[in-house]
């Protein structure tokens, strides 16, 4: 069904080269850009930090499986991708999440899906932190401060360490 949805569209020779280059550039600079940001706006550390984890997975895409990632539904398309392609690399991707699992306590399970749950989580708290929460309206910067840096060092640097490991 949703194959339907999300059909697969492949990059063009003459496109393929300006993607990868593109992508990796984006999560690279979201990346710097994510740890600027944590102490001033925390808010927009988590977006930036969000955005690597899915431009990461776009040049992922590209780059392993010459795939183009774009138009509406895009998280969502990239995390249907994602989830696909993770499950027939699944020999690839044990060791490096056994590697990143050493290194980070959050990943609990040598589970392939975790790394679409990671993608999952860092889309659900980009928007959580980029839209209207009243619950969220009264904390203060230090529990901001905290939460952003809970989710850029246990949600995206393991799916960047894992990204990059596979890519």
């Amino acid at each position: 069904m949703l194959e339907e949805l999300f059909p697969e569209i492949k990059l063009t020779t003459e496109e393929r080269e300006r993607w990868i280059k593109f992508h990796h550039e984006a999560y690279k600079e979201d990346i710097e850009i994510s740890e600027k940001l944590l102490l001033d706006s925390p808010r927009w550390s988590v977006i930036s930090a969000y955005y690597a984890m899915h431009d990461i997975s776009k040049l992922y895409l590209g780059k392993i499986h010459n795939l183009k990632i774009s138009g509406d539904k895009v998280h969502a398309k990239t995390l249907f991708f994602i989830s696909k392609y993770v499950k027939l690399n699944s020999k690839k991707i044990i060791p490096l999440l056994e590697e990143a699992k050493k290194e980070y306590d959050a990943i609990a399970s040598s589970n392939i899906w975790i790394i679409s749950r990671l993608l999952s989580k860092g889309r659900d708290e980009r928007t959580k932190t980029q839209y209207y929460n009243a619950a969220k309206t009264d904390r203060s910067k230090i529990e901001h401060l905290q939460t952003a840096q809970y989710f850029i060092d246990n949600f995206m640097k393991p799916y960047m360490k894992i990204l990059e490991g596979m890519l």
